[in-house]
């Protein structure tokens, strides 16, 4: 695709608002954005952190339990594009704010639950809200943190996956074992709504967010957005969904599936999930916040953004594949210490992919480009899901599934090796609406 004449051509990735902050209000919006996605993954967590008691009320098989899990991640791979959408056209002010008002909602009302049916459904209906989380960070840190911080603050931001799955095992059994589960869904879910109430004063405070929210800088102010077609004619659009597609799986397994492995082949009870399943996660908020600060470090160094780019995705690919040992450690001690191993490199790999977007387009295009590639995320989720129950119940062994989950960083590295080319804005040829 040949760019307009250099008097025509729009730079994309270039930081339009920097300053409209100051460095306070900053660390303060940083600090909520990741609120947001910690309590993302709690409302997330609660189905994961009770799937051995929930599986054994409602009688449920691997294949039923992971196609629970694909009512969400199916609904997420359609909701992710299409928050990415709307959050560009509403701004991150009120897009995540109805986001979370949504999701929330659902996540309590999945204590109506009867049966695996029911439960697939709320899964379904927390997804549509969940798919604003990402998208909405990504665009604001694109916005509005300067670009050598820019990973750092998308590690801030992100560790709230982490966070929340860390918080998600000891709370939701501490309220289930007084409670009941179903007060578990009610009491994760209204966590969002004290977020939201907060969001909406440091909104009122800061007037000037909303002058810059929807990603316009003054110069291309009153220009509608870009299509979303056109984005998709961009091959670094493309390098952003495989690498989500074949990658995020991972995480997904994490997840989704640790605290059933550790109850099936470990023998934990839901009080040692509990004590434990946090521990991995623990250390992915070390590794988002280690990844982030390491490639501040380099970049101050005189690294190039495409340099400090390809380097901590080469090692997140080397280290990663860690996690198959685990399956083989007899030890509760060792399965956990290679798991967190293998989370930490990922986190590596994770923080930079999300940053890709702002590297390469302009604010105001950002969440479009970043929900399209969570639909790569999610619909690789939803593929490997449905393979890992299909597989467990074939089998009745984690062995190939640990190893056919650990391979598939070699792919994701591949694919965006091919594709993403040199990290550094790409130029497009105006907007249109």
């Amino acid at each position: 695709m040949s760019p307009l004449p250099a008097k025509e051509a729009i730079p994309l990735g270039t930081p339009s608002f920097q300053g409209v902050f100051s460095s306070a209000s900053l660390v303060v919006l940083v600090g909520l954005l990741l609120g947001s996605t910690t309590i993302n993954y709690i409302d997330r967590q609660v189905l994961s952190v009770l799937a051995p008691l929930l599986r054994d009320e409602f009688h449920l098989s691997n294949a039923q339990y992971a196609g629970i899990l694909n009512a969400f991640l199916i609904t997420y791979a359609f909701s992710y594009a299409l928050t990415g959408w709307v959050i560009d056209r509403l701004g991150v002010g009120r897009g995540l704010t109805l986001a979370i008002i949504w999701w929330s909602t659902a996540g309590m009302l999945t204590a109506l639950a009867r049966g695996p049916l029911s439960l697939g459904f709320f899964r379904a209906l927390l997804a549509v809200g969940e798919g604003g989380g990402w998208p909405s960070f990504a665009k604001a840190v694109a916005m509005w943190v300067p670009p050598h911080a820019r990973t750092l603050a998308i590690g801030v931001c992100n560790s709230g996956s982490s966070l929340g799955a860390m918080i998600a095992p000891p709370l939701v059994v501490f309220v289930t074992a007084r409670y009941g589960w179903r007060a578990a869904f009610i009491v994760t879910g209204a966590i969002g709504f004290l977020w939201v109430l907060a969001f909406q004063l440091f909104r009122y405070l800061h007037p000037q967010m909303r002058a810059t929210d929807r990603g316009h800088s003054p110069r291309e102010a009153g220009t509608p957005a870009l299509r979303w077609r056109s984005l998709i004619g961009y091959r670094q659009t493309w390098a952003v969904f495989l690498m989500r597609f074949f990658a995020d799986p991972l995480w997904y397994f994490y997840a989704f599936w640790i605290p059933e492995f550790l109850t099936r082949e470990r023998g934990l009870n839901l009080a040692s999930i509990g004590a434990v399943a946090w521990i991995p996660f623990l250390v992915a908020d070390i590794g988002n916040l280690t990844g982030g600060y390491i490639t501040l470090r380099l970049q101050r160094a005189g690294w190039s953004v495409n340099r400090t780019r390809k380097t901590l995705m080469l090692l997140a690919t080397l280290m990663s594949p860690i996690a198959i040992a685990a399956v083989f450690m007899k030890s509760l001690f060792w399965t956990i210490a290679f798991l967190s191993v293998a989370i930490f490199f990922w986190m590596f790999w994770s923080i930079t992919v999300h940053t890709l977007p702002g590297d390469y387009f302009p604010p105001h295009a950002v969440a479009s480009v970043f929900g399209f590639g969570g639909t790569g995320s999610t619909v690789g989720s939803v593929i490997s899901m449905w393979a890992v129950g299909q597989v467990l119940d074939l089998t009745h062994s984690y062995v190939p599934v640990f190893v056919g989950v650990g391979l598939l960083m070699p792919l994701a590295f591949l694919s965006g090796s091919l594709l993403m080319g040199r990290v550094e804005p790409v130029r497009l040829k105006g907007t249109s609406g």
